[in-house]
């Protein structure tokens, strides 16, 4: 080994000194000459001057002569020999068996005790040796500047100091010491007060213990000035403290998990593991270390939530409770702690969804709701909006919650195309009257409930075949209450079907507007669009947005309708030229003059009736045949609309004696006796018989679902030019938004399409199909 010494130059030393005089010339001067001193005396005078008074303030908390000038002195003596290398490791060791004695005197102290007693005792030493070390340090600086900074034999003074305690102190009681903490934190946790100021001191030691380069920094504590630690190490903390901690964290909540399972409902355990959290989180604020803060709460959540949660659920006070009892803030409470755990949400679901599925069954399967459209999707939506509630409310909307009630309720609303069906005539039977009187909010709330309710159908072809049905008439009618709420329930439906889907509603819209400015322009003429004295009003109809396809070219009209018609068939003809109207009587209305009674009264009635009824203008008695010969309405139709008139409420029509029901040969006459408190009297139409089988249109939309099937095959096919067939299955689900179709259905329509040479299959492999441009 080669060995240099380091001499400081004299002018350095003087800089010093000059620093010194400097900081004590407020007080008084130094009275002693350093420089006659030995290395001994010099020791001697910090024995006698600086560490006795300092050793016996930390004995007894008296400190003898603690003056600036004491300090100074001590300090003189060492930057005096701390040139010399040999005199700078007497002074080095002198150091070092200054803390070597106290640890000696601290550990004779702690040695024998246990638990609280040995917490707070060697915390108290813990705390006194800081300050020796941190004055012990101050006094011998001079040491770390222009010593241990070129001599790697000898550490800093503070890492020297803190290896000595390791070797003295910590080593030997290190077992017991860890065991004493963590006896001391079971008692908090059984809710003693415990030295939790002790307990932080004793993590500190450990995470300081360890650090290569410690710093003690003075800090103001509140009212005191306290001395604190700064490490980067805590390895002594993760080796000898923190896996007994968390074992005995493990073994404590699992007993005390038992033990609370036995004798508390659900809702108690659940606050009672959130107060434990609380707590442990609160212990690593107080005096635990950050660091093991993680694995604490991996171990706490493992015992306290992982394990218990299935319990927790299935308790007969547990999550079904809640939800048959409607416990919302029990509800919240839950959700709040397996939110801890997103990965535990599938034990709540799994009970949410068949609870949410039995409700709704009760609701469709009810035979009084069935035979009820209206109140079927009013307790439908209300189950929707409580549900929807509950999952903002209870469980903060969360995704895995939302996906469980949509499941659920899709699961039991698309059994069957009821629920479309009924909520079309539901949408129907508030845009007429439902939301009259009612504020644009409340509007807007009906509509956007509908349209929700409409989002987990399947059948959405089905739905928007029966809503355009029902549009068509309270367009023609002129019954829609607003035309705003008729907009935003078109928007909303848009939204979710996207554009394709409601442009033939956006179109009867259009029909509409175009029509009202058609019959403004045809009312300008010189008859002011009145032919004959009968006042009419024409709606223009695109043929493929409208659902009526009513053949009614044989009808032959009466001769005031025939005037009517040809007077506007001139008019349309000079605006457009290359087109064909079509008339359609089965959506018509008209309005009779009835002056062959001693009172005035106006009739609304079909165009079918107004055909029937002008008959009688001419004879006074007619028969049934003979309306159908005259007026070319078909049979059964027309038998229909001429019985609503023969009811009682409504006997326009007397039937022939004894007759009970309408034959060919049956003669009818007006009722000369009829009367009505009202003037205007609106004949309603009986029902139509139900048949045997339903018609095609009520279960099927005018897109006829093969041919959207066909399409969205072709399309497919024709981008990816070859496909294997679970494959092109899965890209036609996506494709078919407005209904699920059957992969029956789908395997029907390839083989149409091979048929078809649209398609073929590979040769090598059958269940790839080849796209033929």
């Amino acid at each position: 080994h080669y060995f240099i010494s380091i001499c400081v130059p004299k002018s350095r030393r003087d800089g010093v000194k000059k620093r010194m005089a400097s900081a004590i010339a407020k007080g008084e001067a130094i009275d002693f000459d350093v420089e006659s001193l030995t290395l001994d005396e010099g020791i001697d005078l910090i024995q006698a001057e600086r560490v006795d008074p300092l050793l016996k303030y930390l004995r007894t908390g008296v400190f003898d002569n603690n003056t600036r000038m004491t300090y100074m002195k001590a300090y003189t003596v060492v930057v005096q020999f701390g040139d010399v290398e040999q005199n700078s490791i007497k002074m080095y060791k002198y150091y070092s068996s200054v803390l070597e004695g106290y640890c000696d005197e601290g550990l004779a102290a702690v040695k024998d005790l246990a638990g609280s007693s040995l917490i707070k005792k060697l915390a108290e030493h813990w705390e006194k040796q800081k300050i020796l070390i941190y004055w012990m340090q101050r006094v011998f600086t001079y040491l770390d500047r222009y010593f241990t900074n070129v001599n790697n034999d000898h550490p800093k003074l503070f890492t020297k100091a803190v290896r000595i305690f390791r070797r003295k102190v910590y080593d030997v009681i290190r077992t017991a010491m860890a065991d004493a903490a963590i006896a001391e934190i079971d008692r908090e946790r059984d809710g003693q007060e415990v030295l939790a100021d002790c307990l932080r001191e004793l993590v500190e030691m450990m995470c300081t213990l360890d650090d290569a380069e410690p710093k003690i920094v003075k800090q103001k504590d509140q009212d005191t000035e306290r001395l604190f630690w700064y490490s980067q190490s805590r390895e002594l903390y993760k080796t000898d403290f923190e896996p007994k901690l968390l074992q005995s964290t493990s073994n404590y909540y699992q007993k005390w998990m038992a033990g609370v399972l036995a004798e508390h409902p659900s809702p108690v355990v659940v606050r009672e593991i959130e107060r434990r959290l609380a707590e442990e989180d609160r212990r690593f604020n107080r005096y635990l270390d950050k660091s093991s803060q993680k694995k604490m709460t991996e171990v706490a959540h493992k015992v306290l939530i992982l394990d218990v949660t299935k319990t927790l659920v299935e308790m007969d006070s547990g999550l079904l409770y809640m939800l048959d009892n409607d416990k919302q803030d029990e509800l919240c409470e839950m959700f709040a702690l397996l939110r801890r755990e997103p990965s535990m949400f599938p034990c709540m679901t799994s009970v949410i969804e068949p609870w949410i599925q039995k409700r709704c069954t009760t609701i469709v399967e009810d035979q009084a709701n069935i035979d009820n459209p209206p109140e079927y999707i009013k307790q439908v939506l209300d189950l929707k909006k409580f549900l929807d509630d509950m999952v903002m409310i209870c469980f903060k909307n969360e995704q895995v919650f939302q996906r469980a009630r949509n499941s659920a309720l899709e699961a039991v609303l698309n059994k069957d195309t009821r629920c479309a069906k009924y909520l079309a005539s539901y949408a129907d039977l508030e845009l007429r009257k439902g939301i009259k009187g009612k504020s644009e909010f409340e509007v807007q709330q009906v509509v956007s409930a509908v349209v929700g309710l409409f989002a987990h159908l399947k059948d959405k072809d089905i739905f928007l075949d029966f809503y355009k049905r029902a549009l068509s008439k309270r367009l023609l009618s002129r019954a829609s209450i607003s035309n705003d709420a008729e907009e935003a329930f078109i928007s909303k439906l848009k939204v979710e079907v996207g554009q394709q889907a409601i442009s033939k509603l956006q179109a009867m819209f259009t029909d509409m507007r175009l029509s009202d400015q058609l019959q403004t322009s045809y009312n300008e003429l010189s008859h002011g669009g009145k032919i004959q004295g009968v006042t009419h009003e024409v709606r223009v109809l695109q043929t493929n947005a409208w659902p009526e396809k009513g053949d009614d070219a044989n009808i032959a009209p009466c001769e005031e309708m025939s005037a009517c018609i040809k007077a506007f068939e001139t008019f349309y003809d000079s605006k457009h030229s290359g087109r064909k109207l079509r008339w359609t009587y089965s959506v018509s209305s008209c309005e009779v003059v009835a002056l062959y009674l001693p009172r005035k009264y106006t009739f609304a009635v079909s165009a079918y009736q107004a055909l029937a009824l002008m008959m009688f203008n001419s004879s006074s008695e007619v028969t049934f045949q003979q309306m159908v010969d005259t007026t070319k309405v078909p049979y059964d139709e027309l038998q229909r609309h001429v019985l609503s008139m023969t009811v009682s409420k409504q006997r326009l029509l007397k039937i022939g004696a004894d007759e009970k029901k309408i034959e060919s040969t049956s003669s009818l006459s007006l009722n000369a006796g009829y009367t009505s408190d009202k003037i205007r009297v609106a004949i309603s139409l009986i029902k139509e018989k139900e048949k045997a089988a339903p018609e095609p249109e009520a279960t099927e939309t005018p897109y006829e679902r093969k041919h959207v099937v066909d399409a969205a095959i072709v399309r497919v096919m024709k981008a990816r030019k070859k496909l294997e067939h679970n494959r092109l299955l899965e890209e036609v689900f996506k494709q078919c938004a407005l209904f699920q179709p059957q992969p029956s259905q789908i395997k029907s329509q390839i083989e149409s399409l091979i048929e078809r040479e649209f398609l073929k299959r590979d040769p090598e492999k059958r269940s790839i199909y080849i796209y033929l441009p």
